[in-house]
């Protein structure tokens, strides 16, 4: 059972493109489309990317470009700035704090200073209120008066915050007079040694604790453990002066007038030395400094200790001595003027490194700022270089999607020229520089025909006749091929050679290919006349065979795809063996049509194979038997007249010659 199938017609090769159409011509958006090619850019999906992408033809695409470029460029100048900004302001603040530490040091010094005059007016007060020592320290007394007023008055600020429940620290001018009333009211208060170093320590504390709430690790920074040192020495100083009025209290009257006061000396000692040992522990200069004051003074140190453990055993019996009360106040007060060097020397060391650390952030203040300069200098003339440079890449961009173009033509009208001499997968592996190496096809139908008495044709025509006849003729078979599943071998005069099943296999469709191909050439011829020789038409013998191929590539210079065996020579003996108007087959053919069914075959009757020696020798090597047939209809195509039995002569009849298929319409299929 046959029937009709609608197919639809197969793609034909891309033609050449012709060069009418100059590049110069391209309109923008054929350009925007060619940098797209060039670029392998897809079309934008959203506005949004659209808008990102920008087209470089147009002039606000060129803006959007030009600001993706600018910003590329400006966006490491941006955070060179910002790095060189922050570093500025970590500078200058650290420069800053620098300044604010070193007002804290001043403040300090001042404090420590003021301090130890109040330790050594304290000290003074407590002997002179002693019954042994009124008489001898009065005059040392009021030498401690005037040097703590000085002091007083070097202070750069007076700290009110942490004091105000006490009226007297209100202010500086307030903590004087009530100083100075105490101090002319000494001699009236009746006030016993113990209170008077109450009085006094109690007012030390206060500037102590103006001492701690300036240094703070916040504010002081990198300097703080220096500064911590240094006010720990301060404390230490403090309570040593509260251990050398004990202790003269103690040589004075021989012993300690209560356990309290024994335990304040107690204290004071043991508070002194853990409080220097932390200001060494927190900085190393502490310890070198000390180290260099006491050196020449270590029979000071012998002496102290001696008469630190005799006060520390109370053992005296009560028997009190100015003398050796003043001989301990004084060392004492040699070795407190060692600690106070020592302090002055460590607020010398610190206001050092302040003034390094801040002469070295100007520096970099300095350099910064010209950093700046030349950032904002430069800025001006990078946005113009930028400009520039994407304005050229716009233009070389446009000049080079001009030419990629032509390229692209150039390249499609010669791929299609190589196309059609060598199938499209044996040219792409050529194009790659690939080996292309012979393949065996087992199943293939080879189609062979040429032109019933061309010689005598050709005698009667001139060259260029000839060539515009046979043009006429295979441009004809050219376009009528190409709906069918084969491949156009070559041309050789007038010799036309296709096979199916080569390249591309097919299955066993081959035969069905290359025999309705044959039928519908056949009818076409019909319709063709020779153009210089009116009313003559072409008469056209073919041939068909199947069987296996070997197929390969020769030459490098001209490359032609080849096909070799006994199935092509076969071919070419059932053409030549053939009848003009007819399609003669072979039996391997015939027997491949019966398969697949819906094809009308003929055997031949006359004996003119069976005399060809060749084809005899083929199929007796191979025990086969040998019969051609003549392929007369397929089902489903309209019935003419292709060499039956009823026209001996192969001329069909007049009626059957105005028929035709059209091809481009119709493919015919079997089942």
């Amino acid at each position: 059972m046959s029937w009709l199938l609608k197919r639809k017609p197969r793609v034909e090769p891309t033609k050449a493109v012709s060069n009418a159409t100059s590049m110069t011509s391209l309109t923008p958006s054929q350009l925007d489309l060619a940098i797209r090619d060039m670029l392998s850019i897809n079309p934008p999906r959203n506005r949004s990317e659209e808008y990102c992408r920008g087209n470089p033809i147009t002039s606000s695409g060129k803006r959007k470009q030009l600001v993706k470029m600018t910003s590329i460029v400006m966006i490491p100048v941006v955070v060179l700035t910002g790095l060189t900004a922050n570093t500025f302001f970590t500078t200058f603040t650290n420069y800053i704090n620098s300044s604010q530490i070193r007002d804290i040091l001043l403040y300090s010094v001042e404090l420590g200073k003021v301090i130890h005059f109040l330790q050594e007016e304290r000290d003074m007060s407590a002997l002179y209120l002693s019954d042994l020592g009124r008489s001898r320290s009065k005059s040392l007394l009021l030498q401690r008066y005037p040097e703590t007023d000085r002091a007083l008055e070097k202070l750069p600020f007076w700290t009110t915050g942490p004091t105000l429940i006490r009226p007297e620290f209100q202010s500086k001018d307030k903590f004087l007079s009530y100083l100075n009333r105490h101090r002319y009211e000494l001699d009236t208060l009746n006030q016993t040694v113990t209170q008077e170093l109450e009085m006094y320590t109690s007012l030390i504390r206060v500037f102590i604790t103006w001492l701690y709430s300036a240094i703070t690790e916040a504010q002081s920074g990198f300097i703080w453990r220096s500064l911590v040192a240094y006010q720990e020495v301060i404390i230490a100083k403090e309570y040593m002066g509260l251990e050398r009025a004990l202790g003269t209290i103690f040589y004075m009257e021989g012993r300690f007038p209560s356990q309290d006061i024994y335990l304040w000396f107690s204290e004071s000692q043991d508070v002194a030395n853990e409080t220097f040992l932390s200001a060494r522990r927190y900085s190393d200069l502490v310890a070198a400094l000390y180290n260099k004051n006491i050196e020449g003074n270590e029979m000071l140190l012998v002496v102290l200790g001696r008469m630190r453990a005799e006060i520390r055993r109370n053992d005296r019996g009560g028997i009190g001595s100015f003398k050796t009360a003043e001989f301990w106040f004084n060392n004492m007060t040699r070795y407190m003027d060692l600690l106070l060097e020592t302090q002055r020397e460590l607020a010398v060391e610190i206001t050092q490194v302040l003034d390094e650390r801040q002469a070295s952030n100007l520096q970099k203040m300095v350099a910064i700022s010209v950093v700046f300069v030349c950032v904002f200098i430069l800025c001006p003339v990078i946005i113009y270089a930028v400009y520039s440079l994407t304005n050229e890449i716009q233009k070389y961009s446009i000049t080079l999607a001009d030419r990629t173009k032509a390229l692209n033509k150039e390249k499609k009208r010669t791929d299609t020229l190589l196309y059609q001499m060598l199938p499209k997968s044996v040219a792409d592996q050529l194009k790659q520089n690939e080996v292309v190496t012979a393949e065996n096809f087992n199943e293939s139908t080879i189609f062979f025909s040429d032109i019933q008495g061309f010689t005598q044709i050709s005698a009667r025509s001139s060259p260029i006749q000839v060539v515009e006849m046979l043009n006429s003729l295979y441009s004809c078979f050219d376009e009528r091929i190409a709906v069918y599943d084969v491949y156009k071998v070559e041309t050789i005069g007038d010799a036309y050679m296709v096979v199916s099943g080569v390249p591309k296999k097919n299955g066993k469709r081959h035969a069905a290919e290359i025999g309705t191909m044959a039928l519908d050439l056949l009818d076409c011829i019909r319709r063709l006349e020779i153009p210089h020789l009116p009313g003559t038409k072409f008469k056209l013998r073919i041939g068909c065979h199947s069987g296996s191929v070997v197929t390969g590539v020769v030459g490098s210079k001209m490359p032609r795809y080849c096909l070799f065996g006994e199935t092509v020579s076969i071919a070419a003996k059932m053409e030549s063996l053939g009848k003009p108007g007819r399609i003669h087959i072979s039996q391997m053919t015939y027997e491949a049509l019966i398969t697949l069914g819906g094809f009308m075959m003929e055997p031949r009757e006359d004996d003119c194979v069976l005399c060809d020696r060749e084809l005899m020798m083929f199929f007796k090597e191979r025990k086969e038997s040998f019969r051609t047939y003549w392929l007369v209809h397929r089902d489903g195509m309209p019935r003419k007249n292709h060499g039956s039995s009823r026209y001996s002569s192969g001329e069909s009849s007049e009626d059957e010659s105005k028929q035709h298929l059209d091809g481009k319409e119709h493919l015919f299929g079997h089942h």
